[in-house]
């Protein structure tokens, strides 16, 4: 295939980023499909290798996606002393689960993904993340996060929610996930003290947007911390991270969720297997730009 003849993989999107537009050569494309639920596209790039995007929307390469994983998934864990169980809300990539199975504090997960072809073409193509769906440990649910946490029993020391399924306005909740009903329902079934953690817009992305991010955790958790990891295959080259601990009462004893509570040293972050994560990084990674710090404290007052 000459240089020529390549199509172009084209990503907008004028809610989260107007005016912009994102492209990507593609080398091959591997898998394109339309599920019950999206289109699910799996090519090759010369520099970030293999990339999953759905609807358009590009959600791994397998050149950055441990910066992405990593974070989405030890901000929170850190954040907890004993985080024996956890909910992966979407995720059917399979990499929050790999990630996971690295910490030898998780006894289980259970993952709930809507999408069950998401999984079966990520175990095809990227085996990279998709194998550790079908570990041990980790127990699949494939149906609707919302149905699923109405008739849990089980209580989540974590819960990290690898999905974009926001909630604009409460109009929106009807058909979107992340809603202030949803982390109002999620807090029933986490252990206080338990940490949140959700992918967010970056900093200079769309502040409006990631103002309602916010203002629909709160509405379950008590305690609100946003970090940020520079991404190069998203747009704009970062991504958000914001996580929340769950606070039935107000409690002092809960410490500052920019400071891990769980130390990983760069030495045992490498034994683990991880290449982005540390404990120094965790408080790097929430020490913002001033003029942001600025714009938290006056629209958001975490």
């Amino acid at each position: 295939m000459t240089e020529e003849t390549k199509a172009w993989h084209v990503e907008e999107c004028d809610v989260d980023y107007p005016g912009q537009r994102f492209l990507m050569l593609q080398e091959e494309v591997l898998c394109d499909i339309q599920s019950e639920f999206q289109n699910i596209k799996v090519f090759k790039h010369k520099k970030f290798n293999t990339v999953l995007a759905l609807d358009g929307c590009v959600q791994v390469t397998t050149y950055d996606e441990f910066l992405y994983q990593e974070m989405l998934t030890y901000l929170p864990l850190c954040s907890v002393s004993e985080p024996k169980k956890v909910l992966v809300v979407g995720g059917g990539d399979g990499g929050i689960v790999r990630e996971l199975l690295k910490d030898s504090r998780v006894e289980e997960i259970i993952l709930v993904e809507i999408d069950k072809k998401v999984m079966e073409v990520c175990k095809k193509h990227i085996p990279s993340m998709g194998q550790y769906l079908d570990y041990k440990k980790v127990k699949v649910i494939v149906g609707d996060a919302k149905e699923y946490i109405k008739t849990c029993d089980d209580k989540f020391d974590v819960v990290i929610l690898d999905v974009t399924d926001y909630a604009i306005s409460d109009s929106d909740e009807e058909n979107q996930l992340l809603g202030k009903d949803f982390y109002s329902q999620l807090k029933q079934i986490m252990n206080d003290g338990g940490v949140i953690s959700y992918q967010a817009f970056s900093p200079y992305q769309n502040n409006d947007l990631l103002k309602t991010e916010i203002e629909n955790m709160r509405a379950g958790a008590g305690m609100i911390c946003y970090g940020y990891v520079p991404v190069p295959s998203f747009p704009n080259g970062m991504i958000g991270i914001l996580f929340g601990r769950i606070t039935k009462e107000i409690d002092k004893t809960y410490k500052r969720l920019d400071i891990p509570v769980f130390k990983i040293s760069p030495k045992k972050a490498k034994d683990m297997g991880l290449r982005c994560y540390y404990d120094r990084y965790h408080e790097s990674s929430c020490t913002l730009p001033l003029e942001f710090c600025s714009w938290f404290e006056e629209n958001c007052s975490m």
